[in-house]
């Protein structure tokens, strides 16, 4: 993720990096953008420009409120054993989802915050698709895209 500000001293871009990150992304667009791609004569106004990425935060990492390392201050603790880690594990914080990983995998339960999104261009991610550590099952892909439409679509309020 970049930033880019313009002041008095010239222009800053600065970069955060995250390790992990998750294509919030509906399987039947990525398809057709990848589908029209292809095609010599295809309907360009039907390719994405960007996709939607949320980071993967570390489970351990989170739930200690330094996921986010020196960019925010420290965040809320959550404690697994108490019922707002509970939720959070359980999906149950519409803000939040969980990911436990069978074992076979080298990784570590993740959560993915949901008001914490971003996009990538799609030449980029096509470009570095080859360095995806797995790719979820659909009915995975599915349930998160749902919950983070769900999350997003929601109705603001005052405090």
């Amino acid at each position: 993720m970049e930033c880019i500000t313009e002041g008095a001293d010239g222009v800053s871009v600065s970069y955060i990096r995250f390790p992990l990150m998750i294509c919030l992304n509906q399987d039947c667009d990525l398809n057709s953008d990848e589908r029209d791609k292809l095609k010599e004569n295809s309907n360009k106004d039907c390719r994405l420009l960007h996709l939607i990425v949320a980071p993967l935060f570390n489970f351990d990492v989170f739930k200690d409120g330094q996921h986010w390392g020196d960019i925010f201050q420290t965040g809320q603790k959550y404690n697994p054993n108490r019922t707002d880690g509970k939720k959070i594990m359980n999906n149950e914080d519409p803000r939040f989802h969980f990911l436990h990983f069978e074992d076979g995998f080298e990784l570590p339960d993740m959560v993915i915050d949901f008001k914490h999104f971003y996009t990538v261009s799609t030449e980029y991610l096509y470009r570095n698709i080859n360095n995806r550590v797995c790719s979820l099952s659909e009915l995975y892909r599915e349930k998160i895209s749902q919950r983070f439409a769900y999350f997003i679509s929601r109705i603001g309020l005052p405090e």
